[in-house]
């Protein structure tokens, strides 16, 4: 008999249970040999230089509206990646190679890994489909884990994963999708599956972004100027530290150094009591 998603995190666990519990698992060769061709072209594809092409794609689709305008009109970066962000990346691609080798370990059905999907003329590549629905593998910060753990993800998802599941289930014509989750910080594991309500119409979607990128001047803010401590002062939303296009798209600020982070101010009433290093943005 065949396994159900509902059952996939327990089975998983499961998995874990028994080795956790002295018991040996069977790991046969030609799955093993799987997961290393996975891990090997994560690799490769890891090492290679980011690339200067800007392109709308299934990947950024549901990413917001002025941040897809600065990516496809100024596609040089403002600044580098930092070595914890690019080992960062690499560690949660080969967390997400591991969730589906453990997937197929514990007797559910992991096919069309990275097959390519076409919507509305975008293109992109699928993690999975696990018994027969689509699958989006992530890995996640406490903070991101909670969200889907918790089924938040519609409050609060800056990087478009729901419109990502919306594209991929439409070029595939299926339903009931969701997102296995590993918690880097944990290890512990959650499937996520949103409510059909939750995912954007992604055919209006694409229209709509296609028309807001031809104009000359970008949309609104992504995330609204918010107060920063009870002086008076206001700033940048926290999501926008994360924007490679923080710096052109809010030229005007201020940036201070405190212990938790650089803080981008767009008003200061009261100078606060630690170095400003704005220069280090805006020479």
């Amino acid at each position: 008999m065949s396994k159900q998603i509902e059952t996939l995190v327990e089975d998983i666990n499961d998995v874990f249970t028994r080795i956790g519990s002295g018991q040996e698992v069977d790991l046969p060769e030609e799955k093993v040999d799987k997961l290393m061709t996975g891990i090997r072209e994560v690799l490769y594809h890891w090492a290679k230089p980011r690339s200067s092409d800007a392109s709308l794609r299934m990947s950024n689709v549901g990413r917001p509206n002025r941040q897809l305008w600065y990516d496809m009109k100024h596609n040089e970066t403002d600044e580098d990646l930092s070595p914890s962000v690019v080992f960062r990346f690499l560690y949660g691609h080969l967390v997400e190679e591991l969730l589906l080798f453990f997937a197929d370990i514990a007797g559910h059905d992991v096919s069309m890994q990275q097959e390519e999907v076409d919507v509305c003329g975008l293109k992109g590549h699928i993690d999975s489909v696990i018994d027969g629905v689509v699958v989006d593998v992530k890995s996640a910060s406490d903070f991101s884990f909670k969200k889907f753990k918790d089924g938040k993800l519609l409050e609060d998802d800056p990087f478009g994963y729901l419109a990502q599941l919306a594209g991929y289930e439409h070029g595939l014509n299926k339903t009931g999708g969701g997102f296995l989750v590993a918690n880097k910080s944990t290890g512990e594991i959650c499937l996520f599956q949103p409510d059909e309500l939750e995912l954007p119409n992604i055919e209006n979607r694409i229209n709509t972004i296609r028309e807001e990128l031809k104009q000359d001047t970008p949309p609104d803010r992504c995330h609204p100027i918010v107060e920063v401590g009870k002086g008076g002062n206001e700033g940048l939303h926290s999501a926008c530290k994360y924007c490679r296009h923080k710096v052109r798209c809010n030229p005007d600020c201020r940036v201070f150094r405190y212990a938790s982070g650089d803080v981008f101010l767009t008003k200061v009433v009261k100078t606060p009591n630690v170095d400003e290093v704005t220069e280090e943005y805006y020479s």
